[in-house]
């Protein structure tokens, strides 16, 4: 028996395996002097000249300095597209397959060489570029020197589509001024003063509001994590939301408390104003953690402060013009169902990329958040034992996000196609939160022709109608009583003339 048993294995195996270490190592050396780079850090960003928007295309070099190569190896250079729907590369012949991957043979290039490639956007979005040269030795083994650092890539909407976009952009923007002009008119001072004595529903809603739905909304991000960090950032900032004009309109339609309803949308119209900066400041880094986004604190604070001017002018119509003020409310209701209505359609038309972004993912989250919110205020309105009509306000409160303030605070303050992107999911949000409440405001109808009452409603009724009777048929008894008494009376007193 061998005396190394059973070492000699292992030692044979390596002595079988060092040629093989041997030539790797000597290919690694030959690649560790090489340095790969591209001519640029970044295409698509600056001013208007530098901006890759849709259907145009640049070009950039791949640089390889100090490339010594081995005659008896070959040598490709390897480009990976990290998103192959935001771009398209290509190099003379060569072009990128369905992965975003292109190989160019390098073989027989000189120490210092380069390489033109042209890059085309596709769709708006972010994507990056990665390189690598590939060296495969003449025993088959293969060895990668990859470049230092990515290019990235910032794909732009097309100039047709930057001009419908700005149009409904500004759009929204006017509609939501003087949304808020007239909701500053339907503001009843009295009213508030006398809901804010005891503040409990306000307080409920504002907690709701500003505590559960943008937390709420920040794990909905992360429950989906395939999702893009711009579409996470919209639904955060839909959930930080204020309360909408359009809660007020199906409050009353699911018979709440109205003026508890317009309090509530007040204290949270208000509270917007620091709330919202104040979440996108403490969660917001969160969500664009390793990012090319910046979030624009001073606008999104600006902006806010800015929708003061119209609720202001509003409350100010309220007080020297009255007459104006009601005028201004009686359109209050049609002018909340006409902005959502032109949110749906001009911006599907504006915004037509926005279907091809919209998938079942967002479909659920949009579905989601306004429904956690209309169940967190129920019940929570429930717990603290609020009467019937407060639930509702609260619920429909919570659940209604102004969208129309979210795409207003994204698309002015982000900049593009970031803003693009992270508006697709408020704009999901309004488009797929009233179908399902129209299905409970029939279910809600039906279910009072068809029940009436709760059985408890009905003894209540019941019991109350038998006390009704009771104290009718007693203060009957009563009354006949006195009538005898009094016919007695009466009849003694006739008597007395005749006896007399």
């Amino acid at each position: 028996m061998c005396p190394l048993y059973p070492f000699h294995i292992i030692i044979l195996y390596f002595c079988l395996l060092l040629p093989l270490l041997l030539a790797i190592v000597e290919g690694a050396e030959s690649l560790a002097s090489w340095k790969v780079t591209f001519s640029a850090s970044s295409i698509g960003k600056g001013n208007e000249t530098e901006k890759l928007r849709e259907l145009t295309t640049k070009n950039f070099d791949v640089i390889c300095a100090d490339c010594v190569q081995d005659t008896d190896s070959i040598y490709k250079l390897e480009l990976k597209n990290e998103d192959p729907r935001i771009a398209f590369i290509q190099s003379g012949d060569y072009k990128q397959d369905d992965d975003g991957f292109m190989e160019i043979d390098v073989s027989g290039k000189e120490r210092d060489w380069s390489i033109n490639v042209n890059v085309t956007g596709t769709f708006l979005g972010f994507t990056s570029i990665k390189s690598a040269v590939e060296e495969t030795l003449k025993d088959g083994s293969i060895i990668a020197k990859p470049s230092d650092e990515p290019l990235q890539l910032t794909v732009t909407r097309s100039k047709a589509k930057k001009t419908a976009s700005k149009i409904f952009g500004y759009s929204v923007a006017a509609l939501i001024s003087f949304a808020y002009i007239n909701f500053g008119c339907a503001l009843d001072l009295n009213v508030m003063k006398e809901v804010l004595r005891k503040p409990i529903g306000p307080a409920i809603g504002f907690v709701s509001q500003f505590i559960f739905m943008p937390l709420c909304s920040f794990l909905l991000g992360y429950i989906f994590p395939w999702s893009s960090p711009e579409m996470r950032l919209g639904l955060f900032v839909t959930g930080t939301s204020p309360g909408g004009g359009a809660s007020n309109i199906w409050t009353i339609m699911f018979g709440g408390n109205l003026d508890l309803s317009v309090t509530m949308t007040a204290v949270s119209t208000f509270s917007a104003f620091f709330m919202m900066p104040f979440w996108i400041y403490v969660l917001g880094e969160v969500i664009i953690d390793g990012t090319q986004i910046v979030i624009p604190y001073f606008k999104i604070t600006t902006y806010g402060v800015m929708l003061v001017v119209p609720l202001m002018i509003g409350v100010s119509i309220r007080k020297c013009l009255p007459k104006v003020a009601d005028f201004m409310v009686k359109i209050m209701k049609p002018l909340a169902l006409f902005l959502i209505i032109f949110i749906l359609v001009c911006g599907i038309w504006s915004q037509f990329f926005m279907i091809r972004l919209i998938d079942w993912k967002i479909a659920a989250v949009g579905f989601a958040l306004p429904w956690l919110g209309f169940a967190f205020g129920c019940l929570f309105a429930k717990l603290c034992r609020r009467e019937r009509k407060d639930i509702i306000a609260i619920a429909v409160e919570t659940g209604i996000q102004n969208t129309g303030m979210a795409i207003f605070m994204l698309w002015f303050t982000l900049d593009h196609p970031a803003g693009d992107l992270a508006a697709v999911v408020p704009v999901a949000v309004a488009t797929l939160t009233p179908f399902p409440l129209l299905a409970a405001l029939v279910y809600y109808n039906l279910k009072n022709r068809l029940w009436p009452a709760e059985p408890k409603e009905k003894e209540m009724v019941d019991m109350k109608k038998d006390k009704e009777v009771t104290v009718s048929l007693v203060n009957g008894k009563e009354d006949s009583n006195q009538n005898m008494k009094q016919d007695s009376m009466n009849l003694l007193t006739n008597d007395d003339p005749i006896k007399a």
